[in-house]
């Protein structure tokens, strides 16, 4: 991955995301471009996808039991 999307925050991924997804699909972006769009936006979808990764295992490893005791709850992708 590329040490520039590596930078950013979940956030500005997400933005930069949406803006490369509006010019795209605008048409108005010649195939070279488009094509090297298309491989930062996937650059930036990796990367937002390991922010969200950490998150949900941090989630699980704070989340708590009935008993009120914290508890480490396993959970596999997608689900």
């Amino acid at each position: 991955m590329a040490k520039n999307a590596e930078s950013k925050s979940f956030e500005q991924a997400m933005g930069e995301l949406e803006k490369i997804v509006q010019a795209v699909e605008s048409g108005q972006v010649p195939l070279a471009e488009a094509l090297a769009q298309y491989e930062k936006g996937i650059e930036l979808i990796s990367h937002c996808q390991n922010i969200l990764s950490q998150a949900e295992q941090k989630i699980a490893k704070l989340s708590k039991g009935l008993d009120g005791e914290l508890k480490v709850e396993e959970k596999t992708p997608g689900t």
